[in-house]
């Protein structure tokens, strides 16, 4: 039969004549039976349509309508993602009726659905609330058709004979936290249960959670039944172990004896070593709006560090579309150690029609030992595009805080005004109205009901407007742990349009504070203030306090309270905030140079419940900016800890230095001031506090790179990337006790032959102990690995406070020691076995063993006033200098040697010069300086004028003068009067001076005075 004959017929016979068939049925959601729909609660019901005309015809069903039981409310609809040639046609709130039709014309291919074809269709549905129990009975009613559009051909079915849905009482969600964690690692989930039916309490129950991926979850603990309330909500707790790696989400039923909640599925957690977690700020936004993409990684290995560790492109689900404004920020972090976490952003602008889905998958690389890693891909969670949405001026509250008025702001982006607000009561059992409830305003007037508080207004919120409405509680149940309560708003266009609904969060907030953040740090420089510190994994946002003078701000922030820039709080002003941001870094520009301040740093989590603030202490960070002229600093870096130890410096790039636990480095930029004094790494911290400057040397096999080599009290030895801040190795088998002396090195490269046949191809890092009742040893380890190459432990050791000195010439180390367990305090051994060659009885000797380069002798600086020359080749005494006036600690630091001689900085408020004179080479007094507890000294040669640079209690650098009998020429202020200033260094290179304070300031000061 050709194309025109059937035409013909279709035309003469009857419609019924060609009448074809179809299905339709409610698709449940994942692991469910039956599909499920929660009483006065919006929920989305998925129909399958599904052409089963038969196969003797070819026409096409491209018009289905879905009329919904009495009762129910018909809030929208959409066709779903896998067939988007769909539209809605008609849609009449009133009667519940929804029509699709296919969005391809009659003579297009693909129109409709062909013989075997099915589409869905996701309805947006409340069902009335009018049943104490579940209603398994739940189907379309009369009028719903299927038909072909073009022709007219109608397909029939009987509705009654369609697979039903469920109306329940119970709606539930959960939440996982944490959301990264180890193997084997605890988490819980917390699920909220809320009872929508009517009538009688119920009494619930959780059933143990199920995994969403192969990673098992293992429950350990769970509450006991509930008895819920109508409107009640219940918390059930439930703790979980995951037994396995990769990412996964909890997936929990709650039920009563006769009904069933719909299953409730938690966002993604991700269990394993390198692992994350996605999330968006904005889940209901408008078209054109922007949302904020975070990625928090988080490295829960014990051991080991993660380098280059980087975001990749986000992947965009969903209809909507996305457009890329910003991020990733930042783009990488150079590494990861055990137990830290870092936070990646993208600021997307999304668009789409009303109902269209956005949602983001994010994953992360990194580097394991030079081996690429990959993270899981995790997914956060959906968002939608709306045209009304509400906004809560609390979205967070303690549940100690009583008469609470909150704003509820309706905002309209539709095409109608808006003229009625319906507020749903949120968990009753929760949140308590206060007697004056909700207030009226303008000409929105306000009433009760069973089930919420309405306002109606003539003039309502018109397109594009908003309106606030508000209402107070007297109170708020208390909660074991952080949860979040819907807030659910009805709003209404007019008597024939459908309602819709909005809903925000309220989190009812446990009484504990965030964490604080880590390794704050500060550089002071000409107008500026930059500080920058690590977020912890628990953040949502970050507020800066500026104080003004040495007093920390005295008033800490109030959790739930957003604070903007300029706002008084306490003695102290907001110099920053922000929210939802991966930032670690701010820097103030309203700051004026002479002026001391105090910041103090707050993390605040999602929740916006603040931390104490108290790092690096409750002191806060202390910082004056200065203009770069004459006699000011070029910068200062401010830890907030003392940092008196003299810096390390590599020549024309930067210096290194440490507080307390940690290892610190900033550069030298001699061409760009903003960046001069920034970080070159992020503080280093290590088992226990630094108590020695430490040497930065280059190691064998590895050019163009410089190596940290340092100890902790806690006794362990490590070696660092100098570039990175990077372990190279730690050493935590040991055993040593507590390193408090300068560390030494042996390389390879600079030995004699005598190291060159005993070692081909090791550096040494040499290491001793300052134990009180542990003995005391030298070790000396393979510095590429920390291997152990030979111990020097005889029992009589002394506690080693000062640096030790290895001679290359001879392969000799010496080792200066206390007195007490023998009164040989010198020890030389050969450094390339630990075999002690000699030992010398010289008193106690605190200080650092130095060599004079040009006399070629061994100065041994002794605590009762001596200073000691030793022959290298015979280790005999080649001369004693007694200084006058001597007494027990007569020196604050080690004699530096300076020609035949020695600078020395005593205790008695002097910096005395001794130099050679005559044919005894005994050096002898030359020259005395009064200086206030000088430090250690540093000299520095310019145009051959030899200076010496030494700091001081008054706050000062002072520079004397070598050769004019210590003539204080110059000096440079860096703390008040009192403070104590740490031993200078200098870079010849480019003609700079670094040095430390005792309130934690590192500052860079252009020599000569």
């Amino acid at each position: 039969m050709n194309v025109r004959i059937l035409a013909l017929l279709a035309t003469l016979l009857p419609a019924v004549a060609l009448s074809q068939t179809w299905t339709v049925r409610p698709i449940p959601a994942a692991d469910e039976a039956v599909a499920r729909v929660v009483m006065d609660d919006v929920s989305e019901l998925v129909m399958e349509v599904t052409n089963t005309t038969a196969a003797t015809t070819d026409t096409r069903l491209s018009e289905v309508s879905f009329v919904l039981p009495t009762g129910y409310q018909l809030l929208g609809g959409q066709p779903a993602e896998e067939n988007p040639n769909w539209k809605i046609e008609y849609l009449d709130s009133t009667v519940r009726r929804i029509t699709f039709q296919s969005t391809l014309g009659c003579v297009d291919d693909g129109r409709g659905l062909a013989r075997n074809q099915s589409a869905r269709f996701v309805l947006s549905v409340v069902g009335p609330s009018n049943r104490a129990t579940d209603n398994a009975t739940e189907r379309l009613v009369s009028g719903t058709y299927a038909r072909d559009q073009c022709d007219g051909t109608n397909y029939t079915y009987n509705i009654g004979s369609m697979t039903p849905w469920t109306r329940g009482i119970l709606a539930a969600n959960v939440t996982l936290s944490p959301r990264v964690l180890a193997v084997n690692g605890a988490t819980v989930a917390r699920v909220v249960v809320e009872n929508r039916g009517t009538g009688s309490a119920a009494d619930v129950t959780v059933d143990d959670p199920s995994s969403t991926s192969s990673v098992p979850l293992t429950t350990e603990d769970k509450d006991p039944s509930k008895t819920l309330a109508v409107q009640a909500a219940g918390i059930f707790e439930v703790a979980l172990r995951p037994t396995a790696a990769g990412a996964v989400a909890a997936r929990v039923r709650a039920h009563t004896s006769d009904s069933n909640a719909p299953l409730a599925e938690s966002p993604v957690a991700d269990v394993g070593d390198l692992v994350a977690s996605a999330d968006m700020d904005i889940v209901d936004a408008f078209p054109g709006d922007p949302v904020t993409l975070r990625l928090t990684v988080a490295n829960t290995s014990t051991t080991n560090t993660y380098t280059q560790v980087r975001p990749r492109a986000p992947v965009l689900l969903g209809r909507a579309t996305a457009s890329l404004l910003a991020g990733p920020s930042p783009e990488s972090v150079a590494q990861l150690a055990p137990g830290a976490s870092a936070q990646f952003t993208w600021r997307y602008q999304v668009s789409g029609a009303p109902g269209a889905r956005y949602q983001f998958q994010a994953q992360v690389d990194g580097t394991l030992n030079g081996s690429a890693v990959e993270g899981d891909l995790v997914t956060a969670r959906k968002g939608r595009i709306v045209e009304h949405r509400v906004r809560l001026s609390q979205e967070r509250v303690s549940t100690a805080a009583t008469g609470v008025t909150v704003a509820y702001t309706v905002q309209n982006r539709g095409t109608l005004p808006i003229y009625e607000v319906k507020l749903l009561k949120p968990a009753v059992n929760y949140f308590a109205v206060a007697a004056s409830g909700p207030q009226a305003f303008g000409d929105w007037s306000v009433s009760t009901d069973a089930a919420g508080y309405t306002w109606e207004s003539e003039s309502g919120i018109p397109v594009g407007g908003e309106a606030t409405f508000r209402i107070t509680y007297s109170g708020f149940t208390a909660v074991t742990a952080d949860t979040a309560f819907r807030h659910r708003l009805e709003l209404n266009q007019g008597y024939n349009d459908p309602r819709i609904r909005v809903e925000g969060t309220m989190t009812l907030l446990q009484e504990t504070a965030s964490p604080d953040v880590g390794r704050l740090t500060g550089v002071a420089r000409d107008g500026s203030v930059t500080l920058t510190w690590d977020n912890p994994f628990n953040h949502g946002s970050t507020l800066v306090l500026r104080a003004e003078g040495t007093t920390p701000p005295d008033t800490v922030p109030t959790s739930g309270v957003r604070y903007a820039v300029g706002d008084a709080l306490g003695n102290a002003t907001v110099a920053y905030v922000d929210e939802f941001s991966s930032a670690s870094s701010m820097t103030d520009t309203a700051v004026t140079n002479g002026t001391t301040y105090v910041y103090r740093v707050f993390n605040a989590d999602d929740e916006l419940r603040y931390g104490p603030g108290n790092q690096p202490t409750s002191q806060g960070l202390l910082v004056t900016p200065r203009a770069r002229v004459t006699g000011n600093p070029l910068w200062c870096y401010s830890v907030g800890l003392e940092t008196t130890l003299q810096p390390v410096t590599e020549l024309g790039v930067g210096i290194f230095t440490s507080f307390n636990d940690s290892v610190v480095a900033t550069l030298t930029n001699t061409a760009n001031p903003a960046e001069d004094g920034a970080e070159r790494f992020r503080p280093v911290k290590l088992s226990g506090k630094i108590g020695t400057r430490f040497p930065v040397v280059p190691l064998l096999g590895r050019p163009g790179q410089q190596w940290i080599v340092v100890g902790d009290m806690a006794g362990v030895p490590a070696v660092i990337n100098s570039a990175t801040g990077e372990f190279l190795w730690r050493n935590t088998t040991l055993g040593l006790g507590i390193i408090n002396s300068f560390p030494v090195t042996q390389l390879l490269d600079y030995a004699n032959p005598e190291y060159r046949t005993t070692f081909s191809n090791v550096d040494l890092a040499i290491f001793a102990t300052r134990n009180t009742s542990t003995p005391n040893q030298v070790v000396a380890l393979n510095a590429a690995t920390g291997a152990l190459i030979w111990r020097y432990q005889p029992g009589d050791l002394g506690m080693v406070s000062g640096g030790m000195l290895v001679d290359y010439t001879t392969n000799r180390l010496y080792v200066p020691t206390k007195s007490g367990v023998s009164t040989d305090t010198l020890r030389v051994l050969n450094s390339l076995t630990g075999a002690e060659v000699a030992r010398l009885a010289l008193g106690d000797l605190e200080f650092g063993v130095v060599r004079n380069a040009t006399s070629n002798q061994i100065l041994v600086t002794a605590n009762d006033g001596r200073v000691h020359g030793v022959n290298p080749a015979t280790y005999a005494i080649a001369w004693t200098v007694q200084v006058e006036g001597a007494s027990q600690r007569t020196f604050t630091h080690f004699a530096r040697p300076q020609g035949q001689g020695f600078v020395v900085s005593r205790t008695n408020d002097t910096v005395e010069r001794y130099e050679v004179e005559d044919e005894t080479h005994a050096p002898k007094l030359k020259w005395t300086t009064g200086i206030e507890k000088p430090s250690g000294t540093f000299t520095f040669n310019v145009n051959g004028v030899p200076r010496v640079y030494v700091g001081s209690a008054d706050g000062k650098v002072h520079q004397l003068e070598l050769e004019n009998d210590g003539l204080d020429t110059g000096q440079v202020t860096v703390g008040p009067a009192g403070q104590v200033i740490g031993v200078p260094t200098i870079d010849h290179t480019v003609g700079r001076l670094h040095v430390g304070t005792e309130d934690g300031r590192i500052c860079a000061f252009p020599v000569p005075f």
